[in-house]
């Protein structure tokens, strides 16, 4: 029998309000209110109005619209039919539990290998990863080249995103056409290039999670290495540090055209 929606999401645990409290996008906040709903209340579909409800009975703020246009982007991780006074309800599908568990619980920490042996299945893997990122994305990458722009188009169109690196072993006839092709296409991916020695790891930020990389984008199942997530509610003083190293090696870059 179901729950009470409401008294379920006021008497959650704290640590799961605070998990909520972290989650930077309104997309993955959506799915996480659904996710608890239907776990914890058995309350299988949602309306925007009620998601926007027990998200503010956790303590937890978010605006209506905000969120119809967050799932109204979903695709295929949700599922909607019409509700008996005409509003759109919502379902979480296997494909949004799967994504928004990085934010729930045992999420704020996950490791994946990447097979050298695998290449192409190891391109699939990071192309999934990066295409969960909704929100203003940094990205750390010491080399570049034409296979860089393959890994970037895989973040959604919507999604603004920082690329800062310092060289390339490719030729400017090589890559001039494609980086002007991608950036009218993509005009929220901006790059920028500084100075070979400031740069070394390989990483991607954003206020809600830390990707750090055992190769570059481009390079990516050429050998074995790993992609560890961390989440910010794990290290938030890390997370706040890379962020402020980025805007400062940003700010003296210049613009790759």
């Amino acid at each position: 029998m179901p729950k009470s929606l409401l008294d379920t999401f006021r008497t959650l645990d704290e640590a799961t309000k605070q998990l909520l409290a972290d989650i930077p996008s309104t997309l993955f906040l959506s799915f996480a209110t659904l996710s608890i709903a239907h776990g914890r209340a058995c309350h299988e579909r949602l309306s925007a109005e009620h998601i926007v409800a027990c998200l503010e009975a956790a303590g937890v703020s978010a605006k209506r619209k905000s969120v119809s246009r967050a799932l109204a982007r979903a695709s295929d991780r949700i599922s909607t039919t019409k509700g008996l006074d005409g509003d759109t309800l919502y379902r979480l599908m296997t494909k949004g539990e799967r994504e928004v568990a990085h934010y729930l619980g045992g999420g704020r920490l996950s490791v994946v290998r990447v097979d050298g042996s695998t290449p192409r299945t190891a391109r699939q893997t990071l192309s999934e990863i990066l295409g969960l990122l909704d929100e203003s994305v940094s990205i750390c990458d010491p080399y570049y080249g034409v296979r860089t722009l393959e890994s970037l188009d895989c973040i959604p169109k919507a999604t603004a995103v920082r690329f800062l690196t310092a060289k390339t072993n490719e030729s400017p006839q090589k890559l001039s056409g494609p980086f002007r092709d991608f950036v009218k296409e993509r005009p929220k991916v901006q790059f920028r290039q500084t100075s070979s020695h400031s740069l070394h790891d390989r990483y991607v930020v954003t206020t809600g999670q830390l990707l750090i990389l055992g190769h570059g984008l481009k390079d990516i199942g050429a050998k074995e290495s790993f992609i560890i997530r961390l989440g910010s509610t794990l290290v938030p003083d890390l997370v706040k540090q890379i962020i402020r190293s980025f805007d400062e090696h940003w700010k003296s870059a210049t613009e790759i055209k």
